[in-house]
């Protein structure tokens, strides 16, 4: 029988459910938190306290919950198609998707590949990165370069090309593939050099995945990977030049160009894509989260019409790739549901907005000695957490600070991630008025902690 009291489900969640990425010990002392239902930017925890969710779920509720119009959406498709082979055939609302999603992805994105998630974006961008240079006669051409403390996906091939020190990546490097190189982040607070301007630091950081590529020899290397703005990098927001450098970079050694927008996309940067604030199309665009706002399981990999064309002909040049879930009918309906309330509401120009009030917001609180350096880009904000500015201490580093930080943001109903930065990604459904009271409990939350721990 399932379990019917809360206490029952607490002891079915600690005998059975295997937590992705939590800490045992900690769930058994502690419990499993459970959320019960949300509405609007809202979420309510099952013991009927209201907070809200200034995460966006996992950087991925952009509509905001309960959205009826999606959930009606999927159902409905559920009762007339709920799925069809999605290796040999296709089905109506999927063709139409792809449509909507090459009409919004920037330049000649025109090839989209569904998946069920990001990491198997992931996955499928790097096979069809080495096999489009395999069918052009370059098959040595078979290693990525990846940038420092970036999150492509926990599957092997993505986790492979990341280095987010949350995904314990050093543990699995016995069974990794050995073509992956390791490029600087253009993460500016904490440059090694403080003389170098944010401008000449992007570029350096350019630069030096070229010069990755001469030493490996071009004709070796696949692909360079990496987020517009990497999230997991702490928000990682490089200068203007820095993209359009990559871009050169990569064409001059004909490498292919991957942006991973799962984070990225979807408005959530006040651009439909983030690549779209510096103009470069890349040649593989990832994406998930957002394209849905989590109502289904979705993901794409979308490919420019140029890489595309290598896949045409028989079958030495198909690409052998398939996903029991890429495709699914009802995700096609979530998409173009979720897609149909983002231009309907203006949901993009929406992130653009409310996320300078965040920022203006954040920025605010820069005196505080627990604030080393706020950063971000629509709605997608972080603050640097420090014990000591000048050295730029992690508050991390001091026992229990973020511990205490985020209880009292909890406590004040604020859910959000907090560690070496405190990061703000709520749904762009956000109105002024919430961005100023999640900030505003953000600031007591700040204050008290910094009090407790004999910073203020």
């Amino acid at each position: 029988m399932p379990p019917e009291r809360p206490d029952d489900l607490q002891e079915a969640a600690l005998a059975h459910l295997w937590m992705p990425t939590q800490d045992w010990s900690d769930l058994a002392e502690n419990g499993v938190t459970f959320f019960s239902e949300a509405d609007g930017v809202r979420i309510k925890s099952a013991d009927g306290r209201w907070g809200y969710d200034g995460m966006a779920g996992l950087m991925l509720v952009n509509v905001g919950h309960g959205r009826r119009e999606i959930v009606d959406a999927v159902a409905e498709q559920l009762g007339r198609l709920h799925y069809a082979n999605t290796f040999k055939y296709g089905s109506e609302p999927v063709a139409r998707f792809a449509a909507k999603v090459a009409s919004l992805t920037p330049g000649d994105l025109n090839r989209v590949y569904f998946t069920s998630g990001g990491s198997e974006a992931v996955e499928t961008a790097l096979k069809i990165a080495y096999r489009y240079h395999y069918n052009r006669g370059e098959p040595n051409r078979r290693k990525f370069i990846g940038r420092e403390g970036s999150y492509h996906g926990t599957t092997r091939g993505a986790l492979s090309v990341s280095t987010s020190p949350a995904l314990g990546r050093s543990e699995y490097d016995a069974i990794l593939p050995d073509n992956f190189r390791l490029a600087p982040q253009p993460a500016y607070y904490r440059r090694a050099d403080e003389s170098l301007s944010l401008s000449e630091f992007s570029l350096r950081c350019a630069e030096a995945v070229e010069e990755i590529i001469i030493e490996e020899g071009p004709e070796t290397v696949a692909a360079v990977i990496a987020e517009p703005v990497s999230f997991s990098a702490g928000v990682a927001v490089p200068a203007p030049e820095y993209w359009p450098a990559l871009r050169d970079i990569c064409d001059r050694h004909g490498a292919l160009l991957i942006a991973d927008e799962v984070i990225t996309g979807w408005g959530r940067t006040g651009r439909w894509f983030g690549m779209e604030h510096w103009g470069v199309t890349p040649d593989l665009m990832t994406m998930a989260k957002g394209i849905t706002s989590g109502y289904f399981p979705v993901g794409a990999c979308v490919a420019r019409d140029a890489v595309f064309e290598e896949f045409k002909g028989g079958p030495e040049k198909t690409y052998k790739h398939g996903i029991t879930y890429g495709g699914h009918p009802a995700g096609g309906a979530a998409g173009l549901a979720n897609a149909a309330i983002m231009e309907r509401e203006d949901l993009v120009g929406a992130s653009e907005r409310l996320g300078k009030r965040l920022l203006e917001r954040l920025e605010a609180m820069r005196e505080h000695p627990a604030v080393g350096d706020v950063r971000g880009l629509g709605l997608m904000c972080a603050v640097e957490l420090v014990s000591d500015k000048q050295a730029k201490t992690p508050l991390a580093d001091t026992p229990g600070a973020v511990e205490t930080l985020a209880r009292r943001l909890d406590q004040g109903g604020l859910h959000i991630r907090a560690g070496k930065q405190a990061f703000f990604a709520p749904p762009l459904t956000v109105s002024e008025e919430e961005v100023d009271d999640m900030t505003a409990i953000f600031e007591q939350a700040l204050t008290a902690t910094e009090r407790e721990i004999g910073l203020a």
